[in-house]
């Protein structure tokens, strides 16, 4: 009992695969490079694979494929990648590696990079699913170092001789010391690959220097924070169909191969639609420092959430965030302005009622690159019709806040939009302790806050009191163009 106890604990902790694994042969390893081969094509040095005991090493070397790029496009190279591959014998591969990756980008003129980090990774490739059952990734060191250039100019602003060498317009140099991943994949209900991924970062660093003119000091910018975490969901991801087009564009590597095959990537363009069916993800950002030539600024928190919808008939986009904290470089503010200066802010917003996957199919059916213009097929009135089949989107703000010392302003709305229409909808704002607000302003001079506090004591005016110092506005958009707040008309009927 004790013996078999001990056993079940030891396939618990350890990879299913190290126990089960199917040794390795020079057949297999014919048969991995032949799969790899697909993606990245059969260009000799490309591809190797070799078997090593009970797993193969995978070689992936893109120089071959990168020389073919012509080099007054971009230079590009990329270390090549090692990975150690396990057949599991159930359709599945235990996937390892531990290495540096490097690479740099140069176009000509216009922007050079280069960039290095250290990637050790392990997981589970699912053939049947064409994505990882499960995999950890842990990189650091994460360093990349880009160059941005600009036309020449002379001294006095003016262009210079184009022939003469181009001019930097920013350096920017950015850093991670240690990133962390872990992801899972099954199998998605309405097809695809279901994906959940957390994430997290330590020790981000990132310094810019922007070129301010011919000949003048650069203004450098330096952001620095010591982490963030968040998770990321996609659901119904079409892996199989992202990679058959990236293994159609490495089996034409040229815009003449492209153009004379356009048919094929059309077919793979379609077949890998709808991308995904939904995708979110949410960031917790905290104590983000801005140094500046006018001083620090700082946020002691930012949260981010995003979600949006592949290239589906019900299209939807959501974008949400609080700021907290924010704090600016003594004497950037007047002193009249720092005690109001919001201490929060949220935003929840949400577009909804629009069709993606209408407009996508339009585009793949008629686009034409062997022709001047690739998309003269497409008409605007065309993409607009299968964009809005309603002839109109909706707009939704979630309730949302900016708060401050002593005051707070809350917000939502629901609006209807498009081309040729009034907006449609409603919103309603409320307010409390705007007395600080106003007090304020009235105490700053005159040329600095007269037009603010005129704007607020009119919009104050218009407002519905609550008996107890709080500020409302119901605001109505209708059909006719006329808008009412608090059911007081703000002008005249729009031109039907």
């Amino acid at each position: 009992m004790i013996f078999r106890q001990g056993l079940v604990a030891l396939l618990a902790f350890c990879p299913f695969s190290a126990a089960w694994a199917v040794p390795a042969s020079d057949e297999g390893a014919a048969r991995l490079k032949g799969v790899f081969q697909t993606y990245f094509g059969a260009v000799e040095g490309v591809v190797s694979v070799t078997p090593q005991g009970d797993s193969y090493e995978l070689r992936i070397d893109p120089a071959p494929l990168l020389a073919q790029v012509p080099d007054d496009q971009a230079q590009i190279t990329v270390s090549p990648l090692t990975y150690e591959l396990t057949d599991n014998g159930d359709g599945s591969w235990g996937v390892s590696e531990d290495q540096v990756l490097s690479w740099s980008v140069a176009v000509p003129k216009m922007f050079e990079q280069k960039g290095s980090t250290r990637i050790e990774s392990t997981g589970t490739w699912d053939e049947a699913l064409m994505s990882f059952r499960d995999q950890k990734a842990v990189m650091t060191d994460y360093v990349i170092d880009s160059v941005q250039y600009g036309p020449p100019m002379a001294a006095d602003g003016a262009p210079a001789d184009p022939s003469a060498e181009p001019q930097v317009i920013s350096r920017d140099h950015q850093s991670t010391a240690r990133m962390e991943t872990a992801l899972t994949g099954t199998a998605g209900k309405a097809g695809g690959v279901d994906q959940a991924m957390s994430f997290t970062a330590t020790d981000l660093a990132q310094r810019q220097e922007v070129a301010m003119g011919p000949g003048g000091a650069p203004m450098l910018i330096e952001v620095s924070a010591p982490g963030y975490g968040g998770q990321a969901q996609i659901a119904g991801a079409r892996t199989d169909g992202i990679l058959s087009m990236l293994a159609w564009f490495v089996a034409h590597p040229s815009q003449e191969l492209i153009k004379g095959s356009q048919e094929g990537l059309r077919d793979k363009l379609a077949a890998a639609m709808p991308l995904w069916d939904d995708l979110s993800m949410d960031m917790d950002m905290r104590d983000l420092k801005v140094v500046s030539p006018v001083g620090t600024f700082g946020l002691a928190s930012a949260k981010i959430g995003i979600g949006m919808s592949g290239a589906t008939p019900d299209g939807r986009f959501q974008e949400r965030f609080t700021l907290s904290g924010l704090t600016v470089p003594e004497g950037v503010l007047p002193p009249w302005a720092a005690p109001i200066l919001p201490q929060e802010v949220t935003l929840d917003f949400a577009a909804s009622h629009f069709d993606l996957a209408a407009p996508a199919k339009l585009l793949i059916e008629t686009f034409d690159l062997n022709a001047d213009d690739p998309l003269a097929k497409l008409s605007p009135e065309q993409v607009q019709q299968a964009l809005l089949p309603d002839g109109k989107a909706a707009l939704k703000l979630a309730p949302s806040q900016i708060k401050g010392d002593g005051y707070q302003i809350d917000y939502r709305g629901d609006m209807a939009v498009g081309p040729g229409a009034a907006p449609v909808g409603s919103a309603l704002i409320e307010a409390t302790g705007l007395d600080k607000v106003e007090a304020a302003l009235a105490a700053a001079p005159q040329e600095q806050a007269a037009q603010p506090l005129m704007m607020l004591r009119m919009a104050r005016a218009m407002s519905k009191p609550d008996g107890s110092g709080g500020n409302s506005w119901d605001i109505q958009m209708a059909e006719t163009g006329v808008v009412t707040v608090n059911g007081q008309p703000m002008g005249p009927a729009t031109p039907q």
